[in-house]
């Protein structure tokens, strides 16, 4: 096997992501999901052949793609396990307390305890930014058994203090407060970003460094977040991708390359 050329933020993410994923999980990915996509099926070719995911948009399980299609396409609907329409659609989503295992989400904004904003930056009145709105996003937050968040960007306009509207409720204030306001256990397990991995301390719930990409500084980290990140001694540095993981992920998963093209 030839020695991998590095990865691209894309690649990078959605092999971080893959290998959380454990086989037989339930997983519910949204329209823009390319990361999170390849993440998926990239686990699926590795210790996870059993996992399932299903298309928010579309209802699609499972699609057989060695490139990434939209979630959304209904080309995906010839290749697929089973398709779920929109009354089944919203009963697991909006009714089924840890029917999924894991959501995977995007935001505009994450704060320190892991909730999110895909809604509007700013005044609501006068926004500087508007989001895709909460499509789903509440309740998958709220009910499945937790969620990843992916940020190929990291900066102090995306982790804030206080997220400017939730929609996406992680640890609320920190402590017992999720489940003190009824929501069941779960919450965000993990943040990946460009710089980064993070995760939340078990006690207190707020942002931890769980490892710094090569080359990335405590210092400049930090400086790229709104809040005080929580770190336990020196963070280890992330381990990169494997020949065998980038391998698969370009020749089995994404062989037309968007994710070096889109978050190179």
């Amino acid at each position: 096997m030839n020695a991998p050329t590095s990865p691209s933020t894309g690649e990078l993410l959605a092999v971080l992501l893959a290998r959380d994923f454990a086989d037989g999980e339930k997983v519910i990915i949204g329209t823009n999901s390319d990361i999170q996509l390849a993440a998926c099926n990239l686990a699926r070719h590795l210790q996870a052949p059993g996992l399932w995911w299903i298309s928010g948009p579309g209802g699609m399980v499972n699609p057989q793609r060695d490139a990434l299609l939209s979630t959304a396409s209904f080309e995906n609907i010839e290749s697929s396990e089973a398709w779920l329409d929109l009354p089944n659609m919203i009963d697991f989503i909006d009714w089924k307390i840890h029917f999924f295992d894991f959501a995977i989400l995007s935001a505009l904004q994450v704060d320190r305890f892991g909730n999110i904003n895909t809604v509007v930056v700013g005044d609501q009145k006068k926004p500087r930014t508007r989001g895709p709105g909460t499509v789903g996003i509440s309740a998958l937050c709220g009910l499945a058994r937790r969620f990843y968040v992916v940020l190929p960007r990291h900066d102090k306009n995306v982790f804030v203090p206080r997220v400017d509207f939730l929609c996406g409720p992680g640890h609320m204030e920190g402590g017992t407060s999720r489940t003190d306001a009824g929501l069941p256990e779960g919450g965000p397990r993990l943040v990946v970003t460009s710089l980064g991995v993070f995760d939340f301390e078990p006690i207190s719930k707020a942002m931890r460094i769980r490892s710094l990409h090569p080359g990335v500084t405590l210092e400049q980290v930090q400086a790229a977040t709104g809040f005080d990140l929580l770190v336990e001694g020196a963070p280890p540095e992330t381990a990169m991708p494997t020949a065998q993981e980038l391998e698969i992920l370009r020749t089995r998963v994404d062989r037309s390359g968007a994710l070096r093209r889109k978050f190179p």
